[in-house]
């Protein structure tokens, strides 16, 4: 399968749409062949606690162009 062309500055404004709408910091980027893998410490706030998590979400090119048309 070839990688769907998709420019840098385009796909990082979809990745970067993904971080705000999740709220994440200190995130990772990793391109791969069919995708991006995307990594951040996740904070939450609870009435008995306050923590953060990692979280890692997989998005394949398909869903970058996706969110590239929303826009």
């Amino acid at each position: 399968m070839s990688k769907p062309s998709i420019a840098y500055p385009e796909m990082f404004t979809a990745i970067g749409k993904y971080i705000e709408k999740h709220k994440m910091s200190n995130v990772c980027v990793m391109e791969f062949e069919d995708g991006v893998i995307i990594t951040g410490s996740v904070f939450y706030e609870s009435s008995e606690a306050t923590g953060r998590s990692v979280q890692t979400k997989i998005l394949s090119f398909a869903e970058l162009q996706r969110s590239i048309k929303e826009r």
